[in-house]
């Protein structure tokens, strides 16, 4: 019996993948600091609300969409090769 080939995607797309993963990590850890500490008052506002998931949807999201765009986006920048640099 053959054994299945397994793809894999292209170096640059698994790059990409693994620091957009990464940068969303960090920006869900960087939310939840917001609303811990309290300087803030984020999870004042969050919890005293009437419908508590929107804002924590919006928070977690932006946080977690910023912070993986910046690492994909350094990531993408790091690996370009300088010419000039010989």
């Amino acid at each position: 019996m053959e054994r299945p080939t397994r793809r894999r995607f292209p170096r640059a797309v698994r790059l990409i993948l693994i620091s957009w993963a990464t940068g969303a990590g960090v920006g869900a850890l960087v939310a939840v600091a917001a609303l811990i500490t309290g300087g803030s008052l984020l999870g004042h506002l969050i919890v005293t609300s009437n419908e508590p998931w929107i804002p924590t949807i919006l928070l977690f999201g932006g946080m977690m969409t910023t912070f993986a765009g910046l690492s994909a986006g350094t990531a993408i920048m790091l690996t370009v090769e300088r010419r000039d640099q010989r």
